[in-house]
């Protein structure tokens, strides 16, 4: 599997996690994200995030979210 591909399995499994922890839809969740700089986070820091378990990244994320006007 190319790394691209990794890169976007990682992504999509980051977004489903935040849906199921957030209870959100899919699309809420990725719009979210999107919004609030989550997306960019997770391809800028894939080469440390992929090494961390579940809960540890939705903290990250929730984190930089916040940061940027997310209220989750």
């Amino acid at each position: 599997m190319s790394e691209q591909k990794r890169k976007i399995g990682f992504t999509v499994a980051c977004v489903n996690e935040f849906a199921n922890k957030h209870d959100l839809s899919i699309q809420e969740a990725f719009q979210y994200l999107f919004q609030f700089k989550g997306i960019a986070f997770i391809k800028e820091n894939y080469d440390v995030e992929h090494t961390l378990d579940f809960e540890t990244i939705l903290e990250d994320l929730g984190i930089l979210c916040r940061k940027n006007g997310g209220t989750l």
